[in-house]
């Protein structure tokens, strides 16, 4: 055991400790539920000692503040943190230019895609025309979609109605 876990369980020890006389205080009170809180609380830091769980957390913390310290001062990590950029500068160059239309395709970013898979110039020229996809349905007018919620709600409202609501 390092000095560094026997300095942890000494303090995990003494949190615990320290809750437990509180929660004595507040149980002399007769303040009863706020003693069962301070008790379930005291009882968390050495349960954290005992399952590893305090010397992991003092670890991966030590672990964070030398990497923080390494980022600010290291010309390596400036280095990479110079490439970093440059390669997310080059993925969005290249979304920007893939957002644009190709001049030999239709325009269509369906067709650009059928295509691409299909190996064909333009509008799915490599498919024959009884394998080629069929544009989707049309989706039903504004009109038509609320006037079946008209009529729904038409019902509700009748039968709010009959029920004297």
């Amino acid at each position: 055991m390092s000095g560094a876990d026997v300095v942890t369980g000494a303090l995990c020890m003494a949190l615990t400790g320290l809750g437990l006389v509180i929660a004595v205080q507040k149980a002399r009170q007769r303040r009863f539920l706020t003693a069962t809180r301070w008790t379930a609380a005291a009882l968390f830091p050495i349960g954290l000692y005992l399952t590893g769980l305090a010397t992991l957390s003092r670890r991966v913390g030590s672990a964070a503040a030398d990497w923080a310290t390494d980022l600010a001062f290291g010309i390596k990590a400036w280095g990479g943190v110079a490439i970093l950029a440059f390669a997310v500068m080059l993925l969005m160059i290249a979304r920007m230019i893939g957002g644009r239309k190709n001049p030999d395709s239709s325009g269509t970013a369906a067709s650009s895609d059928l295509s691409a898979l299909t190996g064909g110039t333009g509008a799915g020229g490599a498919l024959p025309r009884s394998q080629q996809p069929k544009p989707a349905a049309a989706p039903r007018s504004r009109r038509a979609a609320r006037g079946a919620v008209d009529d729904e709600f038409a019902e509700i409202e009748e039968l709010l109605r009959k029920r004297g609501i």
